[in-house]
């Protein structure tokens, strides 16, 4: 079984703002830090774009922008994304149904989708804007026509902006005090409520004191808790720029709104910042700002991660000292802990908390959600709560099963009932590249034995091989402005791995009395190679020309000097598009090489010159790899258990160990031979460099017999 890393996240590492939120009464704070923002691209960022509302699954973001092709001053559009990961696809306008005349503005979703709010100034309203709503069947569906709320939140004044609660039933707005008596002046905030979603509107009452300011407040949107509200604010004392995003706490839905907070020069700028939001999840903040550094000018749509602050007692690490800290903090409204299941907590420390800190310990969830490249030897393993007397562990391929089953109906993905240890070893080896789902929960002490039901974990195993890098590339011959490196350099690439038709970015060879030609490629070391993926030459006439390579001999060197033939592969011919993706892979068989080396026997067409696009190498890591202690580490104890991910193949495992590296260069400072992935060094010297490194030994049938390892250092403490 090979060694798990401990993981700590570096909290000086990340340039952040941290915001502390003191509630009315006085005793709760939640802090929790942003990232740098980033923009979102001129697919979204056209013409002024602002006011941001997320779907609960993160996929759909409506937004305002005066781009054209609408129907007023700003319309409303929609983008889509397929995954969280993935860009913001092109906007589609939502059309005359929601957008008219004038500003079209503030949408905001009701928690499941069907509903969307918006403030317009189209025609049929009370006022210069009122607020609508327009409603769908399904998410699949076309929104129906937009209905005006009408009184008594619609009036002949200005409600220009609006904020809906996810479950409908609270709802934010703003308006001039003139129209709403009993205001600050200028724009003040506004909230009414509704029993259920068939009941009337109550009528607005001005959102309670020190939230709504002397100046305009405007812009709000509540988060999907409805326990922070966020709002732009102009002029308000302690801000940054000439508008400001400000953020205001309450600790229950029923609570008084606290003392607003600016959210801080991460976020604010010495211009305009306004429409701040949260997505659903509470893990990125969107919002809006003019002219800022790195953007298109006017209003763009910024993000900004948030997360916890998860360094309970300030040592600058999270790690299994704040593990202790959060179980001695279970069950009460301690806010250093209160961490989820949004960033800014619930009020009380439990299992969210447990599993937002998670996200940042690996010692409470192995694998961490969403790991990828994990071994498939991997043992689940899980940080024992106050409420678990066992556990039932669910693990499977399928998402739905693992989310859905139960003692009742296991689904097959029942694979631990009751069990008492908080380690699950799945049998054999996991498959290569495959999603796994798992899912722990834990069972009370007896007599009433309750179930508390997990959070669905995912991880992704290791491919069977990995992408090499820093390949270089010569030939026997090149045409100017056409070298070998083309090849290998990615010039001509796109994110999703086509490749485009200009010439300026592949090989090319016109031979020139040049017998035979070739291209050879070069690696740093030698490694066990899997395959080579091959873009073969790609101008827009190569259907006619024929310019790439067809019939070629595969050689390989470990030295550059003697050459192994692999054999004779015919390469596919390009498609002569600028989405053509690699369309031949040639397996390399596991040799082990340095050198890899394509002669051309033929091309596709008669002219005598041929070419090549890409190629990439793909290799089966067979050396030792991810040190623990990580290379360069200080202060480690001279205790210290040295761990490291083993090769592929490797039965046996070469440790070298030794305050002189040259001893361990070359192999004199051998101390032990282990057949698992650890080995106890202690006790070591303190306050002592030492260097180390692991050879893997492969089984003696193996062309390669032991793949030597990298050399790295660690200075134990004092």
């Amino acid at each position: 079984m090979s060694g798990n890393s401990k993981a700590v996240w570096n909290v000086t590492a990340v340039s952040v703002m941290v915001v502390s939120l003191l509630i009315a009464a006085g005793n709760v704070q939640a802090d929790f830090v942003f990232g740098e923002p980033v923009n979102l691209g001129l697919v979204v960022n056209r013409s002024n774009a602002y006011f941001t509302s997320i779907s609960a699954d993160g996929l759909e973001m409506y937004f305002c922008s005066e781009r054209s092709g609408g129907y007023g001053i700003s319309d409303i559009w929609v983008s889509t994304r397929i995954t969280k990961d993935s860009e913001w696809g092109e906007p589609t306008n939502l059309g005359p149904s929601i957008n008219g005349p004038g500003y079209n503005v503030s949408p905001c979703l009701s928690g499941d989708g069907l509903a969307l709010y918006f403030a317009s100034q189209r025609p049929g309203g009370f006022g210069l804007s009122d607020i609508w709503v327009a409603r769908r069947a399904t998410r699949h569906e076309d929104w129906g026509a937009a209905e005006n709320l009408g009184a008594p939140v619609s009036t002949a004044g200005d409600e220009a902006f609006v904020s809906i609660s996810s479950d409908e039933l609270e709802l934010y707005f703003s308006d001039w005090e003139p129209v709403q008596p009993g205001g600050y002046g200028g724009r003040d905030l506004w909230v009414t409520t509704r029993p259920t979603v068939s009941d009337p509107w109550a009528p607005p009452v001005r959102v309670n004191a020190p939230v709504n300011g002397p100046t305009h407040d405007e812009m709000h949107t509540l988060s999907s808790d409805g326990l922070v509200l966020l709002f732009s604010s102009w002029g308000r004392s302690g801000g940054y720029g000439a508008r400001d995003v400000w953020m205001t706490r309450r600790t229950t839905t029923s609570s008084p709104w606290s003392t607003p907070v600016n959210l801080g020069p991460t976020i604010n700028s010495p211009d305009f910042d306004q429409s701040g939001t949260f997505s659903p999840d509470g893990s990125t903040l969107y919002f809006s700002s003019r002219n800022r550094a790195g953007g298109y000018g006017g209003f763009d749509i910024w993000q900004a991660p948030v997360r916890p602050v998860v360094d309970f007692n300030g040592d600058e690490v999270a790690d299994v000292a704040d593990i202790d800290i959060m179980i001695g903090c279970w069950g009460t409204d301690d806010s250093l802990c209160d961490i989820g299941p949004m960033p800014w907590g619930d009020g009380i420390v439990d299992i969210y908390d447990l599993m937002a800190l998670a996200e940042y310990v690996p010692e409470i969830r192995n694998p961490r959600a969403n790991a990828v490249d994990v071994p498939r030897s991997v043992t689940l393993g899980w940080i024992r709560s106050p409420l678990a007397d066992t556990y039932d562990v669910y693990f499977g391929r399928s998402l739905e099963d693992v989310t859905n089953a139960d003692r009742a109906n296991p689904l097959d993905v029942l694979v631990g009932e009751g069990q008492d240890t908080a380690l699950y070893d799945p049998p054999g080896l996991l498959e290569f590249g495959q999603t796994y789902h798992w899912r722990i929960d834990e069972i009370g002490a007896p007599p009433e034995s309750t179930v508390y039901r997990g959070f669905v974990w995912s991880f992704t195993t290791e491919p069977v091989s990995y992408p090499l890098e820093n390949v270089s590339a010569t030939a026997s011959t090149s045409d100017a402005g056409a070298g070998p490196v083309n090849t290998v350099n990615g010039s001509g690439l796109s994110a999703d791995d086509t490749h485009s038709t200009a010439a300026t970015d592949m090989w090319l060879a016109s031979g020139n009395g040049v017998d035979p030609i070739w291209i050879q490629y070069e690696f740093d070391q030698v490694y066990r190679l899997h395959e080579m993926l091959v873009w073969n030459y790609n101008v827009q006439f190569e259907l006619v020309l024929g310019l790439g390579l067809k019939d070629v001999t595969v050689e390989y060197s470990e030295n550059g000097t003697d050459w192994m033939v692999l054999g004779e592969v015919e390469v596919a011919q390009a498609t002569a598009t600028a989405t053509y993706a690699a369309n031949s892979t040639i397996d390399l068989g596991g040799v082990a090489a340095k050198y890899v080396r394509l002669t051309v026997n033929s091309g596709w067409g008669m002219m005598g010159k041929f070419g090549l696009s890409e190629v990439r190498f793909l290799y089966i890591p067979a050396r030792a790899r991810e040190p623990q202690p990580v290379n360069g580490a200080v202060d480690v104890s001279p205790d210290a258990l040295l761990q490291w991910r083993p090769g592929r193949e490797a039965v046996a495992h070469e440790i070298y160990l030794s305050p002189d590296r040259q001893a361990v260069i070359d192999g004199t400072a051998l101390v032990d031979t282990v057949t698992e992935s650890g080995y106890l060094s202690g006790p070591l010297d303190p306050g002592q460099t030492y260097y180390w490194k692991v050879n893997e030994v492969n089984d003696a049938a193996e062309a390669t017999s032991v793949w030597e390892g990298d050399v790295w250092e660690f200075t134990t403490a004092e």
